[in-house]
C-alpha cells in the first residue's frame, strides 16, 4: 500500500513538472522548449537524442517567425519526422535489450505520435508550410515531448536504475 502511494506520488509530482514545463512553452513569444535537467532520465543515449530533438523543436519554432520558405520548413517537419522514427526505433531496441515489459505499450505510444505527426506534415504540405499550421505543429510537439519524456521514458529510466 506504501509502496502504490508512493508511485501515484511521484507521477503526480511528473505530471505537474510536465505542466509546468508546458505552461512555459505555451507563455514564450517563440514557444521555445527549454531544456531542464528535469528531461535528464540518467541514460545517456536517450537523453543525447532527446536534447537532438527539443533543439529541432526550437529550430522550427524560430523558423516560423524568421523564414518564408515554405519548402524548407516543410523539410525541417520532414527532418523531425525521420528523427522521431530513428529515436523511437533506438529507445524501443534499448527497452527490448533491458527485457523491459512496458515495451508493448510504449511502442503503441510512439506509434501513434508518428502517425499524428505524419498526418500534420501532410496538411503543412497541403497547406503550404501556414504560420498557424506550424504554430500548432510546435505546440503540440512540445506538448507530447514533455507529458512523454516525464512520464512515460521517466518508467523506462526507472525500471533501468531499479536493475
Amino acid at each position: 500500500m506504501k509502496l502504490l502511494r508512493l508511485k501515484r506520488t511521484v507521477r503526480k509530482a511528473a505530471l505537474n513538472a510536465a505542466d509546468k514545463l508546458v505552461f512555459y512553452v505555451k507563455m514564450t513569444d517563440h514557444k521555445l522548449l527549454k531544456w531542464t535537467h528535469e528531461y535528464e532520465l540518467g541514460v545517456e543515449d536517450i537523453d543525447l537524442q532527446h536534447h537532438y530533438f527539443v533543439n529541432l523543436i526550437n529550430k522550427i519554432s524560430q523558423l516560423i517567425l524568421d523564414s518564408n520558405h515554405q519548402i524548407y520548413k516543410s523539410r525541417l517537419i520532414s527532418e523531425l519526422n525521420a528523427y522521431a522514427r530513428f529515436h523511437f526505433t533506438s529507445e524501443e531496441n534499448m527497452m527490448l535489450a533491458a527485457g523491459y515489459q512496458g515495451l508493448g505499450e510504449h511502442k503503441n505510444l510512439h506509434r501513434e505520435l508518428l502517425e499524428q505527426l505524419s498526418e500534420k506534415e501532410k496538411m503543412i504540405d497541403s497547406h503550404a508550410g501556414s504560420q498557424v499550421m506550424l504554430e500548432e505543429v510546435v505546440e503540440f510537439l512540445a506538448d507530447w515531448f514533455a507529458h512523454h519524456t516525464l512520464i512515460e521514458d521517466k518508467k523506462f529510466s526507472d525500471f533501468l536504475n531499479s536493475q
